[in-house]
Protein backbone atom coordinates (compact mmCIF):
# COMPACT_ATOMS: atom_id res chain seq x y z
CA UNK A 1 0.00 0.00 0.00
CA UNK A 2 1.09 3.33 -1.15
CA UNK A 3 1.90 5.50 1.94
CA UNK A 4 0.56 9.11 1.33
CA UNK A 5 2.13 12.12 3.03
CA UNK A 6 -0.23 14.57 4.08
CA UNK A 7 -0.11 17.90 2.61
CA UNK A 8 0.80 21.31 5.29
CA UNK A 9 -0.92 24.52 4.61
CA UNK A 10 0.66 27.06 5.18
CA UNK A 11 -0.35 29.78 7.56
CA UNK A 12 -1.30 33.27 6.25
CA UNK A 13 1.59 33.98 8.55
CA UNK A 14 4.04 31.79 7.28
CA UNK A 15 2.98 32.70 3.72
CA UNK A 16 3.81 36.48 4.25
CA UNK A 17 7.15 36.67 3.33
CA UNK A 18 6.78 34.34 -0.13
CA UNK A 19 7.00 37.42 -2.77
CA UNK A 20 5.99 36.62 -6.53
CA UNK A 21 7.72 38.24 -8.94
CA UNK A 22 4.63 40.89 -10.39
CA UNK A 23 4.27 41.66 -7.01
CA UNK A 24 7.90 43.08 -6.81
CA UNK A 25 7.21 44.82 -10.19
CA UNK A 26 4.34 46.36 -9.08
CA UNK A 27 5.70 48.16 -5.89
CA UNK A 28 8.22 49.24 -8.04
CA UNK A 29 11.44 47.76 -6.33
CA UNK A 30 12.79 46.44 -3.76
CA UNK A 31 13.28 49.05 -1.42
CA UNK A 32 9.64 50.21 -2.24
CA UNK A 33 8.38 46.60 -1.62
CA UNK A 34 10.42 46.74 1.98
CA UNK A 35 9.14 50.01 3.06
CA UNK A 36 12.73 51.43 3.89
CA UNK A 37 16.16 51.45 2.31
CA UNK A 38 19.35 49.22 2.97
CA UNK A 39 21.76 47.06 1.35
CA UNK A 40 20.22 44.51 -0.47
CA UNK A 41 21.44 40.84 0.26
CA UNK A 42 20.75 37.58 -2.31
CA UNK A 43 21.27 33.88 -1.68
CA UNK A 44 20.82 32.26 -4.60
CA UNK A 45 19.45 28.41 -4.04
CA UNK A 46 18.27 28.29 -0.23
CA UNK A 47 17.55 24.84 0.49
CA UNK A 48 16.43 24.25 3.14
CA UNK A 49 19.07 25.67 5.52
CA UNK A 50 18.27 28.80 8.06
CA UNK A 51 21.53 30.65 7.11
CA UNK A 52 19.55 33.75 5.27
CA UNK A 53 16.99 33.71 8.16
CA UNK A 54 20.10 33.95 10.67
CA UNK A 55 21.87 36.89 8.82
CA UNK A 56 18.73 39.08 8.49
CA UNK A 57 17.90 39.00 12.33
CA UNK A 58 21.42 39.62 12.97
CA UNK A 59 21.35 42.49 9.99
CA UNK A 60 18.05 44.11 10.94
CA UNK A 61 19.16 47.41 8.74
CA UNK A 62 19.74 45.46 5.44
CA UNK A 63 16.92 43.11 3.22
CA UNK A 64 17.58 39.64 2.26
CA UNK A 65 15.88 37.96 -0.58
CA UNK A 66 16.55 34.63 -1.19
CA UNK A 67 15.45 32.09 -4.17
CA UNK A 68 14.70 28.54 -4.25
CA UNK A 69 13.48 26.47 -6.86
CA UNK A 70 11.99 23.36 -4.79
CA UNK A 71 8.51 23.98 -3.93
CA UNK A 72 8.82 21.45 -0.57
CA UNK A 73 12.00 23.39 0.20
CA UNK A 74 10.87 26.61 0.17
CA UNK A 75 7.92 25.84 2.15
CA UNK A 76 10.04 24.65 4.62
CA UNK A 77 12.10 27.94 4.62
CA UNK A 78 8.96 30.11 5.01
CA UNK A 79 8.10 28.06 8.35
CA UNK A 80 11.39 28.45 9.73
CA UNK A 81 11.31 32.03 8.69
CA UNK A 82 7.85 32.25 11.07
CA UNK A 83 9.76 29.99 13.74
CA UNK A 84 12.82 31.80 14.22
CA UNK A 85 11.43 35.17 13.69
CA UNK A 86 8.40 34.57 15.93
CA UNK A 87 11.10 34.14 18.99
CA UNK A 88 11.94 37.55 18.66
CA UNK A 89 10.23 40.09 20.63
CA UNK A 90 10.67 42.80 18.27
CA UNK A 91 11.11 41.21 15.06
CA UNK A 92 12.08 42.94 11.46
CA UNK A 93 10.47 42.70 8.57
CA UNK A 94 13.66 42.58 6.20
CA UNK A 95 13.40 39.40 4.22
CA UNK A 96 11.35 37.38 1.66
CA UNK A 97 11.96 34.24 -0.51
CA UNK A 98 11.04 33.85 -4.12
CA UNK A 99 9.62 30.48 -5.32
CA UNK A 100 11.74 30.86 -8.80
CA UNK A 101 14.39 29.23 -11.09
CA UNK A 102 17.90 31.69 -9.83
CA UNK A 103 18.59 31.15 -13.78
CA UNK A 104 15.74 33.89 -14.37
CA UNK A 105 14.79 35.17 -11.27
CA UNK A 106 18.39 36.97 -10.83
CA UNK A 107 17.86 38.46 -13.95
CA UNK A 108 14.09 39.44 -14.09
CA UNK A 109 13.82 41.13 -10.39
CA UNK A 110 17.67 42.62 -9.96
CA UNK A 111 19.22 45.79 -11.28
CA UNK A 112 22.13 45.67 -12.42
CA UNK A 113 24.37 47.37 -9.71
CA UNK A 114 21.83 46.98 -7.11
CA UNK A 115 23.12 44.08 -4.70
CA UNK A 116 25.45 44.49 -1.56
CA UNK A 117 26.55 41.12 -1.69
CA UNK A 118 25.62 37.57 -3.01
CA UNK A 119 26.15 34.14 -1.73
CA UNK A 120 26.09 30.94 -3.54
CA UNK A 121 26.19 28.29 -0.30
CA UNK A 122 26.92 24.53 -0.86
CA UNK A 123 25.28 24.37 -4.61
CA UNK A 124 24.33 20.92 -6.15
CA UNK A 125 27.16 20.11 -8.59
CA UNK A 126 25.10 18.39 -10.90
CA UNK A 127 28.39 16.31 -12.04
CA UNK A 128 26.58 14.16 -14.71
CA UNK A 129 27.47 16.06 -18.44
CA UNK A 130 23.61 16.59 -19.52
CA UNK A 131 23.02 18.22 -16.45
CA UNK A 132 25.34 20.75 -16.73
CA UNK A 133 22.94 23.24 -17.87
CA UNK A 134 21.83 23.53 -14.62
CA UNK A 135 24.98 24.09 -12.24
CA UNK A 136 25.14 27.51 -10.31
CA UNK A 137 28.94 28.09 -10.68
CA UNK A 138 29.31 28.44 -14.23
CA UNK A 139 30.24 31.28 -16.33
CA UNK A 140 27.50 32.51 -17.81
CA UNK A 141 25.22 32.53 -14.42
CA UNK A 142 28.33 33.94 -12.15
CA UNK A 143 28.51 36.86 -14.61
CA UNK A 144 24.77 37.96 -14.80
CA UNK A 145 25.76 37.67 -11.22
CA UNK A 146 28.52 40.01 -11.06
CA UNK A 147 26.80 42.51 -13.38
CA UNK A 148 23.72 42.79 -10.26
CA UNK A 149 26.49 43.38 -7.42
CA UNK A 150 27.34 47.33 -6.63
CA UNK A 151 31.03 48.29 -6.93
CA UNK A 152 32.98 46.92 -3.49
CA UNK A 153 29.88 44.05 -3.97
CA UNK A 154 30.80 40.50 -2.72
CA UNK A 155 29.80 37.79 -4.02
CA UNK A 156 30.79 34.66 -1.20
CA UNK A 157 30.45 30.70 -2.70
CA UNK A 158 31.53 27.32 -0.27
CA UNK A 159 31.13 24.10 -1.74
CA UNK A 160 32.16 20.84 -0.11
CA UNK A 161 33.29 19.56 -3.74
CA UNK A 162 37.20 19.45 -4.86
CA UNK A 163 36.31 19.13 -8.60
CA UNK A 164 33.25 21.77 -8.47
CA UNK A 165 35.56 24.30 -6.31
CA UNK A 166 38.14 23.99 -9.17
CA UNK A 167 35.08 24.35 -11.89
CA UNK A 168 34.03 27.46 -10.27
CA UNK A 169 37.78 28.77 -10.10
CA UNK A 170 38.08 28.71 -13.74
CA UNK A 171 34.78 30.37 -14.26
CA UNK A 172 35.46 32.94 -12.11
CA UNK A 173 38.96 33.70 -13.52
CA UNK A 174 37.38 34.34 -16.87
CA UNK A 175 35.01 37.88 -15.48
CA UNK A 176 36.78 40.42 -15.30
CA UNK A 177 34.15 42.20 -13.21
CA UNK A 178 35.36 40.23 -10.29
CA UNK A 179 38.64 40.17 -7.82
CA UNK A 180 39.09 37.42 -5.39
CA UNK A 181 39.65 38.59 -2.00
CA UNK A 182 42.17 36.14 -1.01
CA UNK A 183 44.72 37.39 -2.31
CA UNK A 184 46.85 34.81 -4.18
CA UNK A 185 44.63 31.81 -2.69
CA UNK A 186 41.42 31.25 -5.16
CA UNK A 187 39.91 29.89 -2.32
CA UNK A 188 40.57 29.43 1.51
CA UNK A 189 39.62 26.92 3.71
CA UNK A 190 38.57 28.79 6.35
CA UNK A 191 35.89 31.77 6.95
CA UNK A 192 37.71 35.10 6.41
CA UNK A 193 36.04 36.67 9.10
CA UNK A 194 34.77 34.29 11.67
CA UNK A 195 32.70 37.04 13.77
CA UNK A 196 30.52 37.99 11.58
CA UNK A 197 30.15 34.48 9.65
CA UNK A 198 26.99 32.49 9.69
CA UNK A 199 27.40 28.61 9.54
CA UNK A 200 25.34 26.68 7.54
CA UNK A 201 23.78 23.05 8.32
CA UNK A 202 25.89 21.24 5.71
CA UNK A 203 29.12 23.41 6.79
CA UNK A 204 28.68 21.85 10.29
CA UNK A 205 28.41 18.92 8.91
CA UNK A 206 31.26 18.83 6.97
CA UNK A 207 33.29 20.76 9.09
CA UNK A 208 32.85 17.76 11.80
CA UNK A 209 33.59 15.14 10.12
CA UNK A 210 36.91 16.70 8.88
CA UNK A 211 36.21 17.65 5.14
CA UNK A 212 37.66 20.67 3.42
CA UNK A 213 35.11 23.61 2.70
CA UNK A 214 36.27 25.66 -0.15
CA UNK A 215 35.29 29.22 0.49
CA UNK A 216 35.38 32.02 -2.34
CA UNK A 217 35.52 35.89 -1.76
CA UNK A 218 35.51 37.76 -4.36
CA UNK A 219 34.30 41.60 -4.87
CA UNK A 220 32.46 43.43 -8.08
CA UNK A 221 35.80 46.13 -9.23
CA UNK A 222 35.05 49.76 -8.60
CA UNK A 223 34.05 51.46 -11.78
Amino acid sequence: MTRLRRHRTLTERQRSRELHPQELIRSGGWEKHFGFAGDLWLEIGTGKDPHLIERALLHRESLHVGIEVTRKKFEMMLRKADALFGEDPDPPDNLRFLHADAFQAVEACFTDSSLQGAFILFPDPWPKKRHAARRLLQKSFLQRVAEKLKPGGVLEIRTDDPDYAIEAREALSEIPLLKSLTGTCDWVHEPMDPQRHVETLFENKFRQRGLKIHHFYLSRIEA
